[in-house]
């Protein structure tokens, strides 16, 4: 089955070997989502390129008649365009996760910030100033020998990375407000401890989710 795109060529879409096609950046699905839709794009290509053929003419071969099945062979082009696009971005995806997660120690990585419950002071909204929109949450914990405001914000950056290449699918951290889409988060080294600030594209399930932690 041959799939549709949608193609764009706003200005700095255009990229080697021809436009973007909506759906191709790397935020837009996982890395594995990437892959597979970089697979149909190559079936549908194959499937193109099946429907070409090179000596196809109407009755008369005239040279200046045009070849019916020529536009088959564009589709395919276009196709292997597309799903280079997709591995390109899953790769992007990969390559961000490797560069965020370096010296972050792999209990550090596979595990939530979040999942130190006795550690977790307290949960409060986002705000941008005291009459403004919740816009996310804000997580306390408390400080412990050892970590620090920058090695905590390792691991955050860690975490929003690999949950982003995986497509901020993780039934394991239900609870964890980093896995959400489109989240950023700052730490702060404060009086209480450390406090992460955490905003995403969906700031009511940012505070549902940090709202759900355990505090003292």
């Amino acid at each position: 089955m041959q799939t549709m795109s949608i193609i764009f060529c706003a200005a700095g879409a255009v990229v080697a070997g021809g436009c973007s096609a909506s759906g191709t950046r790397p935020s837009d699905m996982s890395a594995p989502q990437h892959q597979a839709a970089a697979a149909q794009e190559d079936r549908a290509a194959a499937a193109a390129g099946a429907q070409y053929d090179p000596n196809a003419c109407y009755e008369a071969c005239w040279t200046d008649y045009s070849n019916p099945t020529s536009q088959y062979l564009s589709q395919a082009k276009r196709h292997e365009e597309i799903a280079t696009q997709h591995r390109a971005a899953s790769q992007a995806l990969r390559d961000a996760e490797a560069r965020a997660c370096v010296g972050v120690l792999p209990r550090d990585r596979d595990n939530s910030p979040f999942s130190h419950r006795e550690d977790i002071v307290i949960a409060r909204q986002l705000q941008i100033d005291d009459k403004g929109p919740m816009v996310g949450a804000v997580v306390v914990l408390r400080a412990v020998r050892g970590v620090t405001a920058e090695s905590l914000q390792r691991v955050v950056d860690c975490h929003i990375a690999r949950n982003s290449a995986v497509g901020n699918d993780m039934p394991e951290m239900a609870q964890c407000p980093l896995v959400t889409k489109g989240v950023i988060a700052k730490v702060t080294a404060t009086a209480e401890g450390f406090a992460i600030a955490i905003r995403g594209d969906d700031a009511g399930e940012v505070w549902r989710r940090a709202s759900s932690l355990p505090q003292k």
